[in-house]
């Protein structure tokens, strides 16, 4: 009689593994859906889309960092011994002048698309100098379009060796002159200010000692380490004096005052001076320095002034590590809002309010 246990038993195991397959399955959950579509050789994974560029009016996230962002002009030439002289007053010191080979407002502007027709943004960054590392964090950070001015006390090689780094990234560099602050002299500039009551032999060696302190710049500026110089600019003829000893340089001047009057009445046939529209780092109540969201503020102003005056001017500083990130993360995301930044030289002069006659 034949037996059926073997049958019994090679049917117990397939009845077995079956319960046991399908018990992982469970487990397991469903296998995951494979595209239709074959793979083609050297494609990429599907990336979200970017975000758009928040408008002008918005300030951009005080969480988003700031990115590293490559020197985008041309070199600027080393100064040149044939646009230098000795200072009557220091004549250890070189001063800028114009000479047959050109003059330093010309020489050592950045390049610049003079067909460019978008809405021009130019900053410059005031009390370079004074901290090398952070000045060196300015340089490597922001796009070569902002310009670097320099203090007239900052350390003679670190001021040479930062502004020829500058100049070779292409940045522009001015010298700022230290000159009597508003609320002088509870608030003062150095020994070495430009001062109401001082005599005129007295400025304008202390002028010589500024506009010598670092070679190869294209102009200079009231803004120095973070004041303006206001009541010696208030003063008329003095400041008058300084503006036409700066133009006989070969240098430009930028007014640190916002909305300044004084420096628009200078002498028929004379170059104007331009002026800043906005101070970026300035904060609310003035004493307290301007935190990130101040700071956003003020550069969408300043953004909001180039798109309806066609250009504007902004002044910040002296470099802190706040002020340099978010200029940074600003400056990133201006062309996609269609304005573009520009150095100091590319914005012209402000046109006189009335016309001028001769005396």
């Amino acid at each position: 009689m034949t037996s059926f246990r073997p049958l019994g038993i090679f049917w117990a195991v397939i009845l077995a593994s079956l319960a046991i397959g399908g018990t992982w399955l469970q487990i397991l959950g469903p296998a995951a859906q494979m595209s239709s579509q074959p793979a083609r050789a050297g494609s990429q994974p599907t990336r979200p889309a970017l975000p758009k560029a928040r408008p002008a009016s918005v300030p951009p996230s005080a969480a988003l960092p700031a990115p590293m962002l490559p020197l985008n002009t041309a070199a600027i030439p080393d100064p040149d011994p044939a646009l230098l002289e000795p200072s009557g007053y220091l004549p250890d010191r070189m001063l800028p002048r114009i000479a047959g080979t050109g003059h330093a407002a010309a020489l050592y502007a950045a390049a610049f698309d003079p067909a460019e027709r978008h809405p021009r943004v130019a900053l410059v960054l005031d009390g370079a100098g004074l901290d090398r590392q952070l000045t060196e964090q300015a340089i490597r950070t922001l796009p070569s379009a902002i310009d670097l001015a320099f203090s007239a006390y900052a350390l003679p090689a670190d001021a040479a060796a930062l502004a020829q780094a500058a100049r070779r990234g292409g940045r522009e560099c001015l010298v700022s002159i230290p000159m009597e602050p508003t609320g002088y002299p509870m608030i003062e500039e150095g020994n070495r200010e430009l001062l109401v009551g001082s005599t005129q032999a007295q400025n304008d060696q202390n002028l010589d000692w500024a506009l010598s302190s670092v070679a190869g710049c294209v102009g200079a500026t009231g803004g120095s380490d973070g004041l303006n110089g206001g009541r010696f600019a208030e003063s008329t003829q003095a400041f008058a004096e300084m503006l036409a000893t700066v133009e006989r340089r070969g240098l430009l001047y930028l007014d640190a005052r916002p909305d300044a009057s004084a420096p628009l009445a200078t002498a028929p046939g004379r170059s104007r001076p331009r002026v800043v529209d906005v101070i970026v780092d300035r904060a609310s109540p003035p004493e307290q320095p301007a935190d990130a969201q101040a700071i956003d503020r003020n550069l969408a102003e300043l953004e909001q002034d180039a798109v309806r005056r066609g250009a504007a001017i902004g002044l910040a500083g002296p470099p802190r590590p706040v002020l340099l990130d978010r200029i940074a993360v600003w400056a990133h995301g201006l062309a996609a809002r269609g304005v573009v930044l520009a150095p100091l030289t590319a914005i012209p002069p402000p046109r006189p309010a009335i016309q001028e006659t001769p005396p």
